[in-house]
């Protein structure tokens, strides 16, 4: 790790899920569609939701990230950008030196977007760029070729955007190393100050998954999932990236994703559109996973939630080691004392013993982390703590 500070906040952060995709691609399970003829009514619903969430709750503090996710974000015509960031900006607090990401796809953006973006307040962008494959973007069932992820990135640089990240996807079905040395090279000529990598996962419900029940896409073997785990780990960090989450790598510790690692530290934020998460005030809430019930429920004054709960003592002693255990910066000891009143080590004595002793974990100057081995099966090893 560096020695610079994360730029890294306890303010609470907004997310707002942009449904809206040109194409709906195999391997995703979130919640998306190719329908766009609701796409003004979404954004006015949209408002509306914040500005109820706003009255109920009346949150005093200062929001310091925003982030567009999707689908595609990038979709909204720049007057529904400008009309959505308004209404935050009217109805919340916003701090002078908020991070706004908007996710986007090099398929499904004009490019002349990008400059009324950037002047909108987005500063930071994240490029579903996937691979610089053209045989493994067809495989992923992505609408953009490499050239075209090329040219995006170009001109989000000239567009004056300085905080760029690139999503990336390994373990492909028939992917070799060769190929995915060559797609992270190519990432980092374009000099991205982030990039996320991600083990393709056959998600429960998606067409992949579908595929490989039926013996029509084949998965890589889990040792070859770990080679390509241990591979990225090791190419990017001897090239100065800072490895700060199990699929998450950064060029400085300043260029973490601020909103993203608040996920990661337990810090609240409120979630707007349909499927969107909230935490607050120890609750957390979800929105119903459909365009068209979203609308109605707001039509009808109703907000559009599927669920809420009050998380227990136990379920935030949990999650708080489920969250810190993904980062490279683990568990601290004394915070864990002082929150949850009870020593981790004492409490779970026996799985960190057989975690060190497997070389899957050390303490380190009062805090817990995974070595870069228990980081491979990170998973696996949460369920230790279940």
């Amino acid at each position: 790790m560096s020695g610079e500070k994360a730029n890294i906040s306890f303010n609470p952060g907004i997310y707002l899920h942009i449904p809206f995709c040109e194409h709906k691609c195999g391997y995703c399970d979130f919640y998306s569609i190719t329908n766009r003829s609701q796409q003004a009514l979404f954004v006015e619903a949209l408002c509306q939701e914040m500005e109820q969430v706003a009255e109920q709750i009346r949150p005093a503090e200062t929001f310091d990230t925003i982030y567009f996710g999707g689908g595609t974000p990038s979709l909204l015509q720049p007057d529904q950008l400008q009309r959505i960031l308004s209404v935050i900006q009217r109805v919340f607090a916003i701090s002078s030196d908020c991070e706004i990401t908007l996710e986007m796809n090099p398929g499904a953006t004009e490019k002349e977007k990008l400059p009324v973006f950037k002047q909108l307040g987005v500063n930071r962008l994240s490029i579903g760029v996937q691979s610089f494959d053209d045989r493994e973007l067809k495989l992923l069932e992505r609408i953009h070729s490499a050239r075209q992820a090329v040219e995006t990135f170009e001109a989000a640089r000239k567009a004056g955007f300085t905080n760029l990240g690139i999503d990336l996807i390994y373990a492909l079905p028939g992917q070799s190393l060769n190929s995915w040395r060559a797609t992270l090279q190519q990432a980092l000529h374009l000099a991205p100050e982030h990039i996320s990598a991600y083990n393709l996962i056959f998600e429960p419900g998606t067409p992949f998954y579908k595929l490989r029940e039926k013996g029509q896409l084949n998965p890589q073997e889990e040792e070859e999932e770990l080679r390509f785990f241990n591979f990225t780990h090791q190419f990017l960090s001897e090239r100065g990236f800072l490895h700060y989450e199990v699929s998450n790598f950064a060029r400085t510790a300043s260029l973490y994703s601020r909103h993203n690692y608040k996920y990661w530290l337990h810090v609240p934020y409120l979630g707007f559109g349909p499927s969107a998460h909230s935490f607050w005030n120890d609750r957390r809430w979800g929105n119903v996973r459909s365009l068209n019930a979203y609308l109605q429920q707001l039509k009808q004054q109703r907000l559009p939630r599927a669920f809420e709960e009050q998380l227990s003592a136990q379920t935030k002693e949990f999650e708080h080691i489920f969250l810190r255990l993904r980062t490279y910066e683990g568990i601290n000891l004394a915070y864990f004392e002082k929150t949850f009143h009870r020593s981790f080590l004492e409490t779970y004595r026996k799985t960190i013993n057989t975690l060190i002793d497997r070389d899957f974990a050390v303490i380190d100057a009062q805090i817990f982390r995974l070595t870069q081995k228990g980081m491979a099966v990170c998973d696996e090893i949460l369920q230790y703590f279940a």
